[in-house]
């Protein structure tokens, strides 16, 4: 949240937080919608790839450098679940705080499941936007979030970085381990989302 006297704005859309503090932002161009899409569907390609790698012994251990406590099976389903809740905002189920953290169930306890989910969820986001395309191809419908009624569009590039940033840091923990990403992704993969320089915060 940025605050100015009794007024204030949520900080998750930066070109909001700019015109409230009343200063020039240029973020350079903007993904398309369509780019978008096919962004997120690259990362979930990603992680079908990169969670069949991790250890099924570390499978439930905490990240070794994450602020919150989180195993690897925790952020390997919470990067295919934000797509997941994105699709849901678009069907009428409010974007909150808690749509895209909810936890894996209790029957995922394999690797190879949670990829499986990533390529579902995939297969659903192609085939959903095959169709929505057609009737609103610069995602303009409205849809309710924690951060206010949002344009479909900030919406799919919030979900599209934030899958984005942790299958980042899928990759990193591999090669930590001494695993080699098999194809991991490339600034080109990822070109255009608003991606933060660090794959962990400080």
């Amino acid at each position: 949240m940025v605050a100015r006297g009794d007024q204030w704005v949520l900080g998750q859309v930066i070109p909001e937080v700019a015109k409230f503090l009343g200063l020039k932002f240029d973020g350079g161009p903007a993904l398309t919608p369509a780019q978008l899409v096919e962004r997120a569907q690259v990362v979930l390609a990603g992680a079908q790839r990169f969670v069949p790698q991790l250890p099924q012994e570390k499978f439930n251990e905490l990240l070794p450098m994450s602020g919150r406590k989180r195993t690897y099976r925790e952020l390997a389903h919470h990067l295919v679940r934000i797509q997941e809740a994105m699709l849901e905002a678009v069907q009428g189920v409010e974007f909150t705080i808690e749509q895209p953290v909810r936890p894996p169930e209790d029957s995922i306890t394999r690797p190879q499941q949670v990829a499986d989910y990533a390529g579902e969820v995939k297969q659903r986001l192609h085939d959903w936007w095959a169709q929505h395309e057609k009737t609103d191809p610069a995602a303009k419908q409205v849809v309710k979030t924690y951060f206010g009624d949002q344009p479909l569009s900030v919406l799919l590039e919030r979900c599209a970085w934030h899958s984005a940033q942790h299958t980042r840091q899928l990759q990193f923990l591999l090669s930590r381990m001494g695993i080699e990403p098999d194809r991991p992704l490339t600034a080109e993969d990822l070109k255009g989302l608003p991606l933060p320089e660090k794959v962990w915060e400080d």
